[in-house]
């Protein structure tokens, strides 16, 4: 692919976490026309005091995700799961172009997981951030659903099983960017919540044909939001579910890590719940 240049960078509009919690009218319908078009946004969580630290979880997750994906195969190849479907993307994932490891929010809640070496030992720090991502999501989707009128917490109960989780992921960027191999979609879940510091996400606009467009890494204490196939359809289109890809703006090759937090459905609902 071409190298990026300025004219397909995209504005993003931020969203305020402590205003939609305070119920703040304006800062709702910030949140709805962003999650109608494009689809996506950066969500501030700097001013709720819950999540204030957030920006320092993140650096310190990025640094246990390195400890972890710098280990020998030998040793990741222990995490994978062989309890689960194929479909799920719980413990340790490989293929030519990334690594990941997903965590399940249903089993962090229960105090069924299991965590390798060196996650283990940040477990409290992983289970806060994911905690946070979680409680978060809850907030958008509560006011979404209350902007519409429609039930979505009804397919996210907690008492649910589901395949919502954290997932580290290790994706470096390579050498020469027209090497990057083709991977537009739209994530099956609800809601993406993505930590980042590294430019990678490539999103076609809503009803602009073949226009494509960076997002630049959220700022420090914020994430990058996107909607997903299953707010899309629940929502009667009324929200957006961006076509997207993970790529790279310019030549470089580099470490590139991103934290990513899946709201995923209940498997309750009327379709099973997939994996992002």
């Amino acid at each position: 692919m071409a190298q990026a240049t300025m004219s397909n960078v995209s504005d993003v509009t931020t969203v305020d976490l402590a205003r939609l919690i305070a119920r703040d009218a304006a800062e709702v319908e910030i949140l709805l026309k962003a999650a109608a078009s494009p689809g996506y946004f950066f969500l501030d969580f700097r001013n709720d005091p819950a999540t204030k630290d957030i920006a320092r979880q993140v650096q310190s997750i990025y640094q246990v995700a390195d400890d972890y994906f710098e280990q020998p195969s030998e040793a990741k190849l222990k995490d994978l799961r062989n309890d689960i479907p194929a479909s799920s993307d719980r413990g340790y994932k490989f293929c030519p172009t990334d690594e990941s490891f997903e965590i399940s929010y249903n089993e962090m809640r229960a105090g069924t997981l299991k965590l390798p070496e060196p996650l283990a030992k940040q477990a409290q720090l992983i289970n806060e951030f994911h905690s946070s991502c979680h409680s978060s999501a809850h907030v958008l989707l509560a006011r979404l659903a209350e902007s519409l009128e429609i039930p979505f917490e009804k397919y996210h109960q907690e008492s649910m099983e589901s395949e919502t989780g954290l997932k580290l992921i290790a994706e470096p960027s390579l050498e020469r960017a027209v090497d990057v191999q083709e991977n537009k979609h739209k994530d099956s879940g609800t809601l993406t919540m993505l930590f980042c510091d590294s430019w990678g996400m490539h999103f076609n606009l809503p009803g602009q044909g073949e226009t494509w467009v960076f997002t630049p890494p959220p700022p420090p204490g914020c994430a990058l939001i996107h909607g997903a196939k299953s707010l899309q359809r629940l929502s009667h289109d009324q929200l957006h579910a961006p076509l997207h890809r993970v790529t790279q703006p310019r030549d470089g090759a580099a470490k590139r890590y991103f934290l990513s937090y899946f709201l995923r459905p209940g498997e309750l609902q009327d379709q099973p719940a997939a994996a992002a």
